[in-house]
């Protein structure tokens, strides 16, 4: 593993800091983080990032039927909706935690 010194104004250093105690890790795992994501994002679009997060937190439901194969019954529409009742915060979460990186 290689190191790398890094000099950063202290309004920086301050907001890293900060933003590693809210997520519970260190500085370095945070700045590994932002840099490896740095280099990887012209590979992937903003959306992308987005949802293959979302996907790894198991957060995204199965695609869907086309609508003339999609039966219509109550029963499907409240076990969806049961399932995936409270995530709205935790998307929420990864979304700001996004347009923090912009």
């Amino acid at each position: 593993m290689k190191q790398l010194l890094l000099r950063v104004d202290d309004e920086l250093h301050a907001q890293l800091t900060a933003r590693a105690q809210r997520e519970r890790r260190s500085v370095n795992a945070l700045a590994n983080e932002i840099l490896s994501r740095a280099t990887q994002a012209g590979a992937t679009s903003p959306r992308q990032q987005v949802r293959a997060r979302a996907a790894a937190l198991g957060l995204l439901a199965a695609p869907l039927a086309p609508p003339e194969q999609q039966p219509d019954d109550s029963r499907d529409r409240e076990r969806v909706l049961d399932r995936t009742r409270g995530l709205g915060s935790v998307l929420d979460d990864i979304l700001a935690e996004d347009r923090d990186r912009t």
